[in-house]
């Protein structure tokens, strides 16, 4: 899903500097504005260190994902990759499984694993063989001596919550050479606030219509000072066949696209991680679950139905004032 910010000018006391990369199987923009150094400098930074998450945690690249699934275990594995596995093992608990970090082999089958894959509705065998190794259960993981495995062929695959990370380390390394820095990074609709527009005005990000006939048309706007807002939505990554969608967002106990009525699902949290592997999990849930049980781990949640109807999460609404 693609979220878009609109900035509505009155003046323009600082200047910001845009810059759009392809990275994480998206499109990724970095505004940013410093007083303090070239900002840049600062999209230079933020995208270095984008690009070398890319490669270190994409389960297609020669990363060290890519080799837990090839080799099935790891041992001393580094602080940040355990930070991440033992996120994504959380986010799974919390979620009862709607988010699930080893759907990798489903996510092949169905052609969603990469742009030029070829994408079609597999057999019902092959979505059972496939099920028979997916499951964070099959994730063997000991913080303390930095080992992983993976048992019954299961791969894994972080890509709902790397991409989240990535927005936060730029932020992060954004913030460490210009503390006063402001802006905003999108990855493809997990946007992380640098910090408010010209340092007091909050980003007017406006929520795609999942129905609409261009990124342009929008449902609902959010103001963001700081934190992230993620956005999963069946229009994202998707193709038709005898008239039904079938979308990438895959639910971990069918082996089929999700379907419960939800068409998009976005999350505001505390970090882009966070909103970008909960907007996951809310598509999944579903209306009740995901609106009223998600927000108890910092997920504020809208959801978009079929018939165009939304629903919110109790304080959602805070982020929808000026």
């Amino acid at each position: 899903m693609v979220l878009l910010i609109f900035v509505f000018f009155r003046q323009k006391p600082v200047e910001y500097y845009d810059r759009t990369e392809y990275l994480l199987g998206t499109y990724v923009t970095i505004r940013v504005s410093s007083s303090k150094m070239s900002p840049v400098a600062l999209a230079e930074a933020a995208l270095s260190e984008i690009k070398r998450i890319d490669e270190k945690f994409g389960s297609r690249t020669n990363g060290i994902i890519a080799e837990l699934n090839r080799s099935g275990e790891l041992h001393d594995i580094d602080k940040e990759t355990s930070f991440l596995i033992k996120s994504a093992l959380e986010i799974s608990r919390n979620t009862s499984g709607a988010f699930d970090p080893t759907l990798y082999s489903l996510t092949r089958l169905w052609g969603f694993d990469d742009e030029s894959s070829l994408r079609r509705i597999p057999s019902e065998d092959e979505i059972e063989a496939a099920l028979r190794s997916t499951g964070f259960s099959r994730i063997t993981f000991d913080e303390k001596t930095g080992y992983v495995s993976l048992s019954d062929g299961a791969m894994m695959d972080l890509g709902a919550i790397a991409k989240g990370y990535a927005v936060d380390m730029a932020i992060a390394k954004i913030k460490a050479l210009d503390e006063g820095a402001t802006g905003f990074i999108d990855a493809g609709g997990d946007i992380g606030v640098i910090g408010p527009k010209y340092g007091s005005r909050p980003w007017i990000i406006g929520v795609r219509d999942p129905r609409g006939e261009s990124v342009q048309d929008v449902i609902e706007y959010i103001y963001l000072y700081d934190g992230a807002v993620a956005t999963s939505g069946d229009y994202e990554r998707f193709f038709v066949e005898d008239n039904v969608r079938y979308h990438h967002i895959l639910d971990p106990e069918t082996g089929y696209p999700s379907r419960n009525g939800v068409i998009s699902a976005t999350v505001i949290g505390r970090s882009a991680m966070l909103a970008d592997a909960y907007a996951t999990a809310a598509f999944v849930i579903g209306m009740e679950p995901g609106v009223t049980f998600l927000p108890r781990f910092g997920a504020l949640v809208l959801l978009v139905m079929e018939d165009m109807s939304t629903f919110k999460s109790p304080g959602f609404e805070v982020y929808q004032e000026r």
